[in-house]
């Protein structure tokens, strides 16, 4: 009852920031089934989880609701439902494993860099391209899970469905670059985003690691 009762007294960012955390088990095991329900399901997890952390920024910032518990729970549970997804992707064969580990670990550095500047009495701003670089794993996210609903449809309701685009013409050999080759493309956008980020704020702030004992 008590923890309901402190979950009640959070304002509304906070509790969207909550529920984008309760999002990703849910999202992990929509997308570790590897079934054609799954696929749907972690699309529109994921987009609904996607348009929470718009709002609950947008809210805190227009009502005054900016709360020291948003400021560190609202990127951990971003990097908690990026990760999650690209993981899956991962144990799926969906993403390469050296792109997500490059993501992810950016992602640790620049945290422990926030860190240690917190510890310094500092605070680490977002950069431009930071933003981009979130933006650029959203989408990487998303054309994953829209080709992995498309390719399913396809085994589903037209086998064998590389025939069946071939079939088409050109429209459908159009289709069939983009399965192949869109998923990778954004992947690859965003890991040299997530790199070109990360080294940027390093050396933004490389005064930080000058006095390592203090």
């Amino acid at each position: 009852m008590s923890g309901w009762t402190s979950f009640q007294q959070l304002n509304l960012p906070n509790k969207l920031t909550l529920a984008r955390i309760a999002a990703v088990p849910i999202l992990m095991v929509c997308i570790l089934t590897d079934t054609l329900a799954g696929a749907y399901l972690a699309l529109l997890v994921f987009g609904a989880a996607a348009l929470t952390d718009y709002w609950d920024g947008r809210l805190a910032r227009e009502h005054n609701l900016v709360t020291n518990f948003g400021r560190i729970m609202d990127p951990l549970a971003d990097k908690l439902l990026m990760a999650s997804a690209f993981i899956s992707f991962v144990q799926l064969g969906l993403a390469p494993a050296w792109m997500v580990i490059l993501i992810i670990g950016r992602e640790f550095a620049i945290t422990g860099m926030r860190v240690l500047a917190a510890v310094q009495g500092r605070v680490i701003p977002a950069s431009a391209s930071g933003k981009h670089k979130t933006i650029s794993q959203i989408v990487a996210i998303l054309m994953i899970m829209v080709v992995s609903v498309l390719v399913k449809s396809l085994e589903a309701w037209a086998p064998p469905w590389e025939q069946t685009l071939h079939a088409l013409g050109l429209g459908g050999e159009i289709l069939l670059l983009v399965i192949a080759y869109a998923p990778y493309a954004c992947l690859f956008v965003a890991a040299a985003l997530s790199l070109y980020s990360g080294m940027e704020y390093l050396i933004k702030n490389k005064e930080l690691f000058r006095n390592p004992n203090e």
